[in-house]
């Protein structure tokens, strides 16, 4: 690689290290780039600036920000939380596993991590004290089961991954149903080890009456998921769509039927939304810039002739490319690491005969991993907070919840079918 341009590169990274915001990082390194190309061509800054953006599957984020912050102000979530509580609760290790079986349904509608922990974080953690569970516990199963949300369709990593890539939006949130329910009962198999172990408690089988209370408190949120899939899978709404519709659907619950929704707290929403989507937009803008000038400086073709001089063999490679994501994602938040690695290494991904539509799968996961690690792991400083545990005491006892979710990780990585199987089922191109 030119010396000037990997000097560049690092210096990049030094950015990054600095603190300094992600878009501006990139920003700079495309304009010190392309003084190695001729010099700054200010018209093609403000065209790939404007273009980066400039998407319509992107709408659907705010979208979907929108959503999750609406379910967790307006008493949703905690209608789910009740809900999960009789369906799994007599387990033993109870509560463990009604916080990842409620993190699978919340899945279904928020698309984020950080809504996950942050939202149903609080109610799971507090229930989970009050009934005999060790706090270290309470906090692990939280963050473990708040990777569910990017996995589980919706997904704004996937939706990001697909501008990125030009995988079918549609295809990636199918591809990630059978995955999230196996990282699911990962996760439920280490409750129940930890509940016998640690003699954990349950909750007592619960009655048909109680049953049935708990279903029709839930059933309307409960629908949500149901909604979104059977809409895009029957073509009533596209993937972008569905994020409208699940906007209208929780303003109905919260306004009309819960009536939990104030205009003040409305409001708030509405500024928070605003304030983390343009944040995302600008970090794409910033990445679409620096991938053009990266391309048209050949950065990606060096990579290519380094890694398939070093490496012929597929397996060793995704062993190799998982261990780069899993570094990459302790550094960099979800949507600057997938706008700026994977225009890199699309053509690796093709010389190797990677199916884009599983790799979505593979980035995120890693990345989701990423979000519970030092230095910089968000949804390890969120939890960290509600549950009030030191960090260094929470990335110790998360050691094992790591291990489970990199078993997950190796599995979508090395069985394509678990990510394939439902999309090419139901007829979609993956």
């Amino acid at each position: 690689m030119n010396t000037v341009v990997l000097l560049i590169l690092i210096g990049m990274l030094i950015l990054f290290l600095l603190k300094v915001p992600i878009y501006v990082s990139m920003g700079l390194t495309g304009i010190a780039l392309m003084l190695t190309r001729g010099g700054i061509k200010w018209g093609i800054i403000s065209q790939y600036l404007y273009t980066g953006t400039n998407s319509f599957t992107l709408l659907s984020i705010p979208l979907f920000l929108l959503a999750a912050k609406l379910m967790n102000t307006g008493g949703i979530t905690r209608r789910l939380f009740a809900f999960c509580m009789k369906v799994v609760g007599w387990l033993p290790g109870g509560l463990g596993h009604v916080n990842v079986l409620a993190s699978v349904i919340f899945a279904g509608m928020s698309g984020t991590a950080v809504s996950d922990a942050g939202g149903l974080g609080s109610i799971e953690i507090q229930a989970m004290r009050e009934n005999g569970f060790d706090n270290e516990f309470a906090c692990c199963v939280t963050a473990a089961s708040s990777t569910l949300g990017p996995i589980i369709p919706p997904s704004i990593p996937l939706v990001v991954y697909a501008t990125v890539s030009g995988a079918s939006v549609g295809a990636l949130f199918m591809a990630g149903i059978v995955p999230g329910i196996v990282m699911a009962l990962i996760m439920m198999a280490l409750v129940f080890f930890y509940a016998k172990k640690r003699n954990y408690p349950k909750t007592k089988f619960p009655t048909g009456k109680e049953f049935l209370k708990a279903l029709k408190e839930g059933i309307l949120p409960l629908m949500a998921p149901v909604i979104l899939l059977v809409g895009i899978y029957g073509g009533v709404f596209t993937p972008t769509e569905s994020a409208a519709v699940v906007v209208m659907y929780s303003l109905l619950l919260d306004v009309f039927i819960y009536r939990e929704l104030t205009f003040q707290k409305f409001l708030n929403i509405l500024k928070e939304t605003v304030r983390d989507a343009v944040t995302i937009a600008l970090i794409i803008a910033g990445a679409t810039l620096f991938g053009y000038v990266a391309t048209r400086a050949k950065i990606p073709q060096m990579i290519l002739t380094a890694m398939t001089s070093a490496v012929s063999n597929k397996v060793i490679f995704l062993l190799i490319l998982n261990v780069f994501l899993l570094i990459i994602g302790c550094f960099l938040e979800t949507a600057s690491a997938i706008t700026i690695v994977v225009p890199l290494i699309m053509p690796l991904l093709k010389a190797f005969g990677v199916n884009l539509t599983q790799f979505g799968l593979i980035i995120v996961l890693n990345l989701m991993i990423g979000l519970l690690t030092p230095p910089f792991g968000l949804v390890l400083f969120v939890v960290s907070k509600i549950g009030n545990i030191s960090i260094g005491r929470f990335s110790r006892a998360l050691l094992p919840w790591l291990c489970a979710l990199l078993i997950a990780l190796l599995l979508v990585t090395f069985i394509p079918g678990l990510s394939l199987w439902l999309p090419t089922a139901l007829g979609m191109s993956v």
